[in-house]
Formats: C-alpha cells, structure tokens, sequence
C-alpha cells in the first residue's frame, strides 16, 4: 500500500493545496470514477460526505478541494481496492477464525453488489454497508504512528491470551496499560468485552484451542478427541497420579 499522508498533510485549508495533493487527487478521481464503468456518480470521499454519498466527478473534486478527505480513508475500498482489503486483511483472519468461510461469502456477495454495479443507482443494503464500514474502520491504524489496525492488534492479543491462558481480569489490565502508553485518540478496545464484541460482529468468532506444549500440533479437526500429540506422543493434559498407581 502507497504512504497515502499525503492524503491530509497536503490540505491544510480550501487554500493552501500542495502541488502533490493536487496531482495524486486528480489521480484519485480518475481511478474512482474508472471503476464505475460509465457511470457519472460515485461515492464522496470529502469529509462532510465520508463515502455515504453519491456525486459526479466534477463535484467531488470540489468537495475534496473545499472540505478535504473523511478521516483515515487511506484503504480507498469505495474506489477500486476492495478486493486488496480482502486479500491483505480479511482472508488471513477467515482462514484463521472461520472454517465455512461465511465472511468470505458474505464479502463477496457485497463487493459484487456494490463495487461492481455499474450504473446502478440504489444504495446497498443499510446492514451489508453498515457491516463493510463496520469492517473498513476496524482496519484503520490504531493511532496516528502506525500502521497496526485495530484488527490485527486485537488478533494478536487474543493469540497471546490464549497462549499464556490469561484471565479475563488480566486480559483487561493489559489493555489499560497498552491504552495508557499510546497517544489520546487511540481506537484500541478498553475491554475483552469491547474486543469479543467486534470479532462477533464481523463474525470472527474467538476460539481457544489446545495446543501441543512442544509446538508440534494443534488439537482441532482430526485431533479434536486426541489425549496425546500424534508426533511427540506428549500428553495433552497434565497428568497426575490418581493414587493407586495410575495416571490420569
């Protein structure tokens, strides 16, 4: 993905437009308007707009020049890079966290409904474009000095939880913690409950799965019943003496 900063350091006000801004908005357009293959409107990317609302070419320029691009739309998925965000992002996190590959389908079903309509002029479904954007924000950085989203840090969180079997109380005050070091304005969740609530909503349910202790295997699918690791042959349970000789 191009270092789109540009995008907002460019535009200080309706009058003060670096030559970059210029060039590369003009160039926004025309990508934007080449995905929608012949029709004259597309979705508004000014900051009043924000991508709900429909215009011609000539007035979006202007709205760009007049009140600047809506905050954190550097993944231009209202613009010809949905299926980029799918491939980047939202795959990796199905295969890890959805074996039916729901949300793929569901993606799919709306990028072709929205991204591909051509002509059309209705708007989406109000719940398959409040889910898209639901998932566009959970991909925007989780602070103005990274390029970490919301959603990978969240994932990465919960692998590390799982791990090390955090408590829920745990969980939380490494949230706080993590959200006190970061700069105001960050989108990190507060909770677990925060967290779950956004997996649940983009239908990545959190699972916790044993693993072997060496690394070896994870016991899901064919291994679900497995009391042993099928390669080391280590225990998958901690195993104690039930006091007449044997272990269980």
């Amino acid at each position: 993905m191009d270092d789109r900063e540009w995008m907002y350091t460019g535009r200080s006000s309706q009058s003060s437009l670096t030559d970059e801004w210029i060039e590369k908005t003009d160039a926004f357009l025309e990508l934007a308007f080449a995905k929608v293959k012949g029709a004259s409107i597309t979705w508004c990317s000014c900051s009043i707009c924000a991508n709900m609302r429909r215009q011609t070419k000539e007035v979006m320029g202007k709205h760009l020049c007049k009140n600047g691009f809506t905050t954190h739309y550097t993944r231009w998925i209202y613009h010809g890079e949905a299926d980029r965000v799918r491939e980047e992002v939202v795959r990796q996190r199905i295969e890890d966290y959805d074996d039916d590959a729901r949300v793929g389908d569901m993606l799919n079903d709306y990028h072709e409904a929205h991204f591909d309509e051509g002509c059309r002029e209705e708007d989406p479904e109000a719940t398959a474009k409040t889910y898209y954007r639901m998932l566009s924000a959970a991909q925007q950085p989780l602070h103005g000095h990274t390029k970490v989203s919301q959603l990978d840090a969240i994932a990465c969180l919960m692998d590390v939880k799982s791990q090390f079997s955090w408590s829920r109380e745990a969980f939380n005050v490494i949230l706080t913690v993590f959200g006190s070091l970061f700069l105001d304005g960050h989108i990190l969740p507060k909770s677990m409950y925060e967290a779950q609530k956004l997996l649940r909503a983009l239908k990545m349910p959190y699972e916790q799965i044993h693993a072997c202790l060496k690394g070896c295997i994870l016991f899901r699918k064919e291994h679900a019943e497995a009391k042993y690791c099928v390669k080391c042959e280590s225990s998958r349970f901690l195993e104690v003496d039930s006091g007449d000789g044997q272990k269980r």
